[in-house]
């Protein structure tokens, strides 16, 4: 059963990835209304959200959030799959790094650093195209997924052009190695924490969450120095991404208040244009 849904998953990375953009576009638009209009996926899970987290925001608004979410979801759902078959130097024009300098003096420095990241926007067009733009070796931490057979291609998709993946269960290992002075390590910081272990309740748009304090752990442990990389929408299929120093040396603080700083910027990015965060 593992090997047919990754042969239907292979299929439809061929059939979307050689669509033209304005067709790849007008089929999100087609299967927005069939995904949330009709058959009604998670539309609950995402107005409690929304009702939740944005109560200063009139139920109007708060429509208008999902409704403009909902269109963004199904474009970046199909960008991500698109993106598997894309040239990854074709792609940097519409997944431009704004400012590299930021990362790049630490990399002059000898240092290697940290990279916090969210799924707010394009997440996935990152492995593909962002170490193009970078000096230091982009690792990113992954969990592994249930299906061999996908997780071997999403890989082998994410690997290469400057960058690596290692899962999550190898982390400690990474960070014990002594060659890690040219490497960025990226961590997706706002995932539902895993296990007990390395874990802070913090408030969070008006509610009570647990965050996943592992990466402030090994940033405090190794010293690196923590960044993090928002993704903004400048207009259908074209992303910029901005780099934002969050602790030059973290040593001196630690693993909870790392984690905070994180939170804190996250809410803020939210709040500026809340349809892009993955409120399902």
């Amino acid at each position: 059963m593992k090997l047919v849904s990754y042969l239907i998953f292979r299929f439809f990375v061929l059939l979307l990835g050689a669509l033209p953009f304005p067709v790849l576009y007008k089929f999100s638009d087609f299967l927005r209304v069939l995904v949330f209009g009709v058959f009604k996926y998670r539309t609950g899970v995402v107005q409690k959200n929304l009702e939740f987290t944005l109560s200063h925001m009139s139920d109007a608004e708060r429509k208008q959030v999902a409704k403009k979410f909902c269109g963004h979801f199904t474009d970046i759902t199909l960008e991500s799959i698109k993106g598997l078959t894309i040239k990854p130097t074709t792609l940097i024009p519409r997944f431009k790094l704004r400012n590299p300098e930021l990362f790049n003096q630490y990399y002059q420095e000898g240092k290697g650093i940290i990279i916090y990241a969210q799924h707010y926007n394009n997440w996935e067009w990152g492995p593909i195209c962002l170490g193009l733009q970078m000096q230091h070796h982009i690792i990113g931490i992954i969990k592994h997924l249930s299906n061999p057979y996908t997780h071997k291609y999403l890989v082998e998709g994410r690997s290469g052009n400057n960058v690596s993946v290692v899962p999550t269960y190898e982390t400690s290992k990474l960070f014990q190695r002594t060659d890690n002075a040219d490497k960025a390590i990226v961590f997706i910081a706002d995932q539902l924490p895993y296990g007990k272990e390395r874990v802070v309740e913090l408030e969070f748009l008006g509610q009570k969450v647990k965050f996943h304090k592992g990466a402030a752990h090994y940033a405090c442990q190794s010293n690196f120095p923590v960044l993090v990389l928002d993704i903004h929408k400048m207009k259908r299929g074209y992303y910029e991404l901005e780099a934002t120093l969050l602790e030059e040396s973290p040593a001196q603080s630690t693993p909870e208040h790392l984690t905070k700083v994180y939170k804190n910027h996250l809410e803020k990015l939210i709040k500026e244009e809340p349809a892009y965060w993955l409120w399902t």
